[in-house]
């Protein structure tokens, strides 16, 4: 079926070519592509409202591939339209598009591995395209897709081609905080914004039930205010470079707010991180809420609204921390970098190794040209001691 599909590729190419000069309208309906995951999503929020802002009567339209970033888009009041960008194994981006083989070689294995997808974008009234990233062939896809569609204004700075776009944004800018990534792209087509009219909070809306599920379950659990709650998340990303800290120091530091502090301690995380929940709850002293795959992500940033301390690693949970206001948070960071991805806000305090490798993760968490290579592996995680929290949480508590 799909060499079916090649056999019409001249038309497509043609097409896409002709809409340039069919479709006169500018930024009348706008597509932003962004293939990041629920942190990544939650960064970018501040850009999209920069973005309504300065195009409040465009139809903007946001393609990922990411299930949980769609839940956080679905919710966002600055978008029309949520597509869900389904890949699979032969069609895998970071795979099919991380070499340069030729313009037009690229251009036929797009069309091939996803005709039915360009053929609707092709076909649609969108003008301009918006590349979010956040990776290399991130970029590279949504410059060849944006060609392909025939879109009149394209913008973005990753990836191959970008010749291609109308809008090159300076490689220079991915030197800076992925916040101020986003906004810069989205200044390159609104124009420099004054700092101090962009609203750099972050967006995740909960309605009431959702709100009223916690309550429910703190009733369930004998939970009555006043209550002080601390949330704990040993889970995290894995992949090239564990940045787990560890399950015994999370029961440690558990145990210890509960016993200093007199916290209610719930353990969060994914139903895949179930497991590691329990060997924190199992090694703990003192009694704690397992709610690992049990709470919803709409749960979970519920009961990070009435949360006084939160301690995790690098993981989602620290941007949407920040959405939903809570007070406390400390973070650990071992290969990832809290100057290029954590809150910036006061809320927030950071812990990063003070291994001369770390961070060694800058812009990619998924490069695979970063993997560890030291005979103890994300050592940099490990020799981070219980004490050196304990301190941050006497500082910020006491």
């Amino acid at each position: 079926m799909k060499y079916f599909f090649l056999c019409f590729s001249p038309a497509i190419f043609l097409a896409g070519k002709l809409k340039k000069f069919i479709i006169k309208s500018q930024f009348e309906e706008i597509l932003i592509t962004h293939f990041g995951a629920i942190g990544d999503t939650l960064m970018l929020t501040p850009a999209l409202r920069l973005l309504r802002k300065n195009y409040s009567n465009s139809k903007i339209y946001f393609l990922t591939s990411d299930r949980g970033a769609y839940d956080v888009l679905r919710r966002n009041r600055d978008i029309d339209n949520v597509i869900f960008f389904q890949q699979y194994k032969n069609g895998n981006i970071k795979s099919c598009f991380n070499i340069s083989r030729g313009l037009i070689f690229n251009k036929l294995k797009l069309f091939y591995l996803y005709p039915n997808f360009i053929i609707k974008i092709l076909f649609s009234r969108i003008d301009t395209g918006i590349s979010f990233g956040p990776f290399h062939e991130a970029g590279t896809f949504s410059n060849l897709l944006f060609s392909l569609a025939g879109f009149n204004n394209t913008i973005g700075c990753f990836g191959y081609y970008s010749e291609l776009l109308t809008t090159k944004v300076q490689d220079d800018l991915l030197k800076k905080h992925w916040i101020d990534i986003y906004i810069g792209i989205i200044n390159s087509v609104v124009g420099e914004t004054d700092e101090k009219e962009i609203d750099l909070r972050m967006s995740y809306e909960i309605s009431k039930e959702e709100e009223q599920l916690i309550k429910i379950n703190f009733n369930k659990n004998g939970l009555y205010k006043p209550y002080r709650i601390s949330v704990v998340h040993p889970g995290g990303g894995t992949f090239v470079n564990s940045r787990l800290w560890g399950y015994e120091k999370f029961a440690a530091i558990a145990d210890y707010v509960h016993q200093k502090y007199n916290m209610t301690v719930f353990i969060t995380g994914s139903k895949d991180e179930l497991e590691l929940a329990n060997l924190v709850s199992e090694k703990m002293i003192n009694p704690s809420f397992v709610v690992a795959g049990e709470y919803t992500f709409p749960m979970v940033a519920s009961l990070l609204a009435k949360t006084e301390l939160l301690i995790t690693n690098d993981t989602s949970l620290l941007h949407l921390a920040e959405a939903m206001d809570t007070k406390h948070v400390i973070s650990i960071w071992g290969p990832t970098d809290s100057t290029k991805v954590g809150p910036r806000n006061t809320n927030n305090h950071f812990i990063q190794s003070g291994l001369d490798c770390s961070p060694c993760i800058t812009l990619d968490a998924g490069d695979e040209s970063k993997r560890c290579d030291r005979m103890i592996k994300e050592e940099c995680l490990q020799i981070i001691e219980i004490s050196s929290v304990q301190k941050v949480i006497q500082k910020i508590l006491s």
